[in-house]
């Protein structure tokens, strides 16, 4: 039957294309007794070249073919793919992982097609021509297949006359859109009544390759033959045939070709190092070092040899080490440096004249229910043509439109028979409208860190007992086996989206606008002291812990941060970090959509181009976010990027010094409040406050917050000015951990307090000095070091800079004493770095025992440094 079809489909296509095609085949007498497995090897002049050639030789070898799946959209394109037994390749200009194992699976694939005998029809170079000359680069698909089969026939396939057609980039001089020329086609048959049409004179040249004649299987060589033999005797002017046989212009002055954009970077933007390591990162792929001719900005990767997987490969790798992302995989040397040094932003939408339209007068932020679905579905019905979020994807929505969108998801995830319901999205207003959709559906979410690996999403899947997990097809690419989970059935928002007809969102826009009474009701009745949220500790010194919080934990933080930050329905709230990281959650996830300020969401905290344009663009007045994140922003933005900020709040790790000082020169109408908290706490414990603020320190605790500090030894509370560990007490505190943890509570005075394991002081006005992680302080000489208080120094001189932290201390207690190590990016040596530490006016035991070079310091997704990986270094004795 399938064969049935393929030869009404060929005779279909025949037929129809000689209506504008005459094709002339020299040399067909050579090729048409020959058995397979063949390979037709043609070149690629333009889109519609691969119809003429399967057209062509379909009757005589019934190959299989190899096409970018790109061009097949909706269900006659999966019908056609799959009807030509068609192997798919992958879009390999966008960075994903999943794409790079798609695209090795694809060489597999046709390799074991001719191994079983199967034809083939393979496109050498993997795209069409930008300019008539067909140009194979570092392709390396032809010489892996010519390596594994040694016995395929070979045969080239020229093909010109289409090179000025509107299938190919010359006609415009720019790339043609397939689709839009395949319905003018038609259009175009149907204005010349089907015969009359204008014929293009196509000539097809075969021959029938001696493997003897090849040179050396090496893809330098083999591109370079190839590459001879397909523009040797090819015209390459473009030629102009009329699409009508009446009307129309009889000849066609040919544009200029289009070339990608020139990088307004410039060699003096980067910094030598980033050149240096880049570098060596190329010379490493290549095999060979790389020449000063060669290393130019303008310089493209495919000439140096590096092929559409290694440049992928190279991408992932300079992500890795300089916690940047692609936008899409890198041609250039220009593209590598600059992505690296954090130059290349990711495109910005321009936002709409509605994103501006706040809310006439000036009012207090009020949360409006106890529980989280019960006030986001009164604040949308209270102010529902009040802008609520924005992103680069959704656009600007409102809160009706948030609740529509966040209804509709509702019925979906109902069907669901599991309480628990994953989400694993960035920042975004898909992210917000999920997660509404979760609450409205009566589940509860669980929020996934996608940047701790496989194993510790299989076990928060498994200690939750998840079954499925919201997410996206294009995080899921992007990040690759990395997220993969065994037994979790994912649900990508694309798909989601796709299954909500206008007939749905119509009905429930009038649900909404004309019965509120029927959205009240759907709202789910559940207690504030409920769970609302499944969290996960950061995984810095041990494994994630499983962090439930209750509603009555999460409305209490929300119900008081806008008070004590002085936020007004006139503020805007630049929103990045994902949903995962409590204060992402709490902070610049649900607070703006509970209390009503409009938050503009960046879906990579670590595009500082792209949210110094983002905030240059939409005029946040309050940032939220670490110090390392935000003191990126402020080494790419100049005073004008900032001029709408007026508030900078930061916690999550110690705020450096310099951040102050940078923050008075590139934002003077803002303040910079530092603040501290912790997951269990919903996140927010203290903070300072705009009109009470103190450097150096933490703030003091949020009103409902009880604080006290106790001594590590005697366990006795202490007075303001002492050192000791932190406890804390209010309605932000969570129950306890899932699982089999220890309880981090201990009684006192007939109230429970969580044992934050941190050390601080507070002074007599109440403010908070943080000391550092009791973990991160062992015991040497009798005396108390701590680590966090030896790292300062080092950090001082060597602060982060665009590749990371540059220096961590980490140590641990053995039988054979202490082992305190300095781990560095920097060529410091031992009496160097104990030289720093007693300039500092450490003495005695306050001193490092090691000092270990690294090329980089191991951070999680978070952007903390990860301490327990570098624990594991000093017990295991082995370098990363």
């Amino acid at each position: 039957m399938g064969d049935a079809i393929r030869f009404v489909v060929w005779l279909l296509t025949w037929l129809t294309i000689r209506l504008r095609y005459q094709i002339r085949i020299h040399g067909w007498e050579r090729i048409q007794e020959l058995k397979g497995p063949v390979l037709l090897l043609p070149n690629h002049p333009g889109f519609i070249d691969p119809v003429l050639i399967l057209a062509t030789f379909y009757r005589t070898f019934r190959p299989r073919t190899v096409l970018y799946e790109g061009n097949f959209p909706g269900l006659i394109g999966t019908f056609l793919v799959k009807l030509l037994r068609a192997v798919r390749v992958p879009e390999l200009r966008i960075i994903s992982q999943e794409s790079h194992r798609r695209a090795e699976l694809a060489i597999t694939e046709v390799i074991e097609g001719l191994r079983r005998g199967d034809n083939f029809v393979l496109w050498p170079s993997g795209h069409v021509q930008r300019d008539g000359v067909e140009r194979l680069g570092s392709a390396r698909t032809l010489t892996d297949i010519l390596r594994e089969i040694p016995d395929v026939s070979l045969v080239l396939v020229r093909t010109s006359g289409v090179w000025g057609s509107m299938f190919s980039f010359a006609s415009t001089g720019e790339l043609p859109r397939l689709q839009q020329c395949l319905w003018k086609s038609v259009l175009l048959l149907v204005a010349n009544l089907f015969v009359f049409m204008p014929r293009r004179h196509v000539e097809i040249t075969v021959e029938l390759l001696d493997r003897n004649a090849l040179p050396e299987l090496k893809r330098d060589l083999i591109n370079s033959w190839f590459e001879e033999r397909y523009n040797s005797n090819v015209p390459n002017r473009p030629k102009f045939v009329p699409y009508h046989f009446l009307f129309g212009p009889r000849s066609y002055e040919f544009p200029p070709l289009s070339h990608p954009e020139e990088s307004e970077i410039v060699a003096d933007q980067i910094r030598a190092e980033t050149w240096k390591t880049v570098t060596a990162m190329l010379a490493e792929r290549l095999g060979r070092s790389i020449t000063s001719d060669e290393l130019k900005l303008e310089t493209k990767l495919d000439d140096l040899g590096l092929d559409s997987l290694q440049r992928m490969d190279l991408a992932f790798e300079i992500e890795r080490r300089y916690g940047v992302s692609f936008n899409a995989t890198p041609v250039t040397v220009g593209q590598l440096l600059a992505t690296a040094e954090g130059l290349v932003a990711k495109q910005v939408r321009k936002p709409p004249p509605e994103w501006f339209q706040c809310p006439s007068r000036v009012e207090p932020l009020r949360l409006l229910g106890e529980t989280i679905p019960e006030a986001f579905v009164a604040r949308a019905l209270s102010t529902p043509h009040n802008v609520a979020a924005a992103d680069d994807f959704s656009g600007v929505v409102t809160y009706e439109q948030l609740l529509i969108g966040a209804l509709v998801m509702s019925r979906r995830f109902q069907r669901l028979t599991a309480l628990n319901v994953g989400l694993m999205l960035p920042a975004s207003v898909a992210s917000d409208m999920m997660l509404l959709g979760i609450y409205l559906a009566g589940k509860l979410p669980v929020l996934l860190n996608w940047t701790t690996g496989p194993g510790n999403l299989l076990h928060a899947a498994q200690l939750t007992d998840l079954t499925h997990v919201i997410t996206s097809r294009q995080l899921r690419g992007r990040l690759g086996a990395s997220v993969e989970i065994p037994g979790i059935a994912f649900l990508d928002v694309e798909d989601l989206q796709q299954q909500v007809g206008w007939f749905e969102k119509i009905y429930w826009l009038l649900v909404v606008r004309c019965w509120p009474r029927i959205v009240r009701r759907l709202v789910p009745h559940v207690q504030p002291d409920a769970r609302a949220v499944i969290l996960f500790t950061s995984g810095s010194e041990k494994a994630p812990k499983a962090v439930p919080l209750t509603h009555t934990n999460v409305v209490s933080n929300i119900s008081i941060i806008p008070a004590i930050l002085e936020l007004t329905n006139q503020d805007a709230l630049l929103g990045f970090l994902p949903m995962f990281h409590s204060f992402g959650f709490t902070v610049t996830g649900l607070l703006p959509l509970l209390v009503g300020i409009r938050v503009v969401h960046h879906s990579d905290p670590t595009d500082a181009a792209g949210l110094i344009r983002k905030i240059a663009s939409y005029l946040p007045t309050v940032i939220v976010g670490m110090p390392s994140i935000v003191d990126r922003l402020f080494d790419r933005a100049q005073p004008a990027d900032l001029a709408s900020v007026t508030l900078i709040a930061v916690g999550a790790e110690a705020c450096p010094a310099s951040l102050f000082e940078k923050a008075h020169n590139l934002a003077p109408k803002a303040v910079l409040l530092e603040g501290y908290g912790v997951t269990e706490c919903s996140p927010m414990i203290a903070a300072n406050r705009p009109k009470a603020c103190r450097k150096d320190t933490i703030g003091q605790p949020l009103p409902g917050v009880e604080v006290c500090v106790v001594d590590v030894q005697t366990d006795q509370v202490l007075p303001s000015g002492k050192i000791g560990m932190l406890l804390v007490n209010g309605p932000g505190v969570f129950s306890g951990y899932l699982g089999n943890e220890a309880s981090p509570f201990e009684s006192r005075q007939g109230k429970q307090w969580y044992v934050t394991g941190d050390l601080v002081m507070i002074d007599e006005d109440g403010f908070i000095h943080f000391r550092g992680r009791l973990k991160r302080f062992i015991k040497a000489g009798g005396e108390m070091i701590s680590l966090p208080a030896l790292e300062e120094p080092f950090t001082l001189r060597f602060p982060p800079n665009q590749n990371g932290p540059r220096v961590a201390v980490e140590g641990m207690e053995t039988e054979k004493g202490r082992r305190i190590i300095l781990f560095t990016t920097e060529p410091i040596t031992l009496p160097e770095a104990n030289a720093c530490l007693t300039d500092f006016g450490f003495r005695g035991v306050m001193r490092v025992d090691e000092v270990r070079h690294l090329d980089q310091i191991p951070v999680l997704g978070t952007g903390k440094i990860n301490y327990r990986l570098l624990r594991e270094m000093i017990s295991e004795k082995t370098p990363i």
